[in-house]
């Protein structure tokens, strides 16, 4: 892929600002006055943690199976997806 930029010197533009004038916190910042730290927007207070944390997902809704249940459905399924037995052919004479 080629590009190519086209410029005509008569309508040069003042150059943009750099990187470092745009990024950097302008010096009337709010600061804080008494020396403490400005609030913190949502999150948990600091050293807790998140409330969610630890308690993993929500509770199982449905009961756990038994071995006997699961071999009756795994006998099921098998027995439905078994292709059925094709009739035994007479052999020619």
């Amino acid at each position: 892929m080629k590009i190519e930029v086209v410029v005509d010197p008569s309508r040069l533009i003042a150059p943009a600002p750099s990187l470092a004038s745009r990024v950097a916190p302008a010096a009337n910042a709010a600061a804080p006055v008494n020396g403490t730290q400005p609030a913190r927007r949502g999150g948990a207070a600091r050293g807790r943690g998140s409330s969610r944390r630890g308690r993993g997902r929500g509770g199982n809704e449905r009961p756990s199976k038994s071995v006997a249940d699961l071999d009756a459905e795994m006998e099921d399924y098998t027995a439905s997806s078994a292709p059925a037995a094709a009739p035994a052919a007479a052999p020619a004479a």
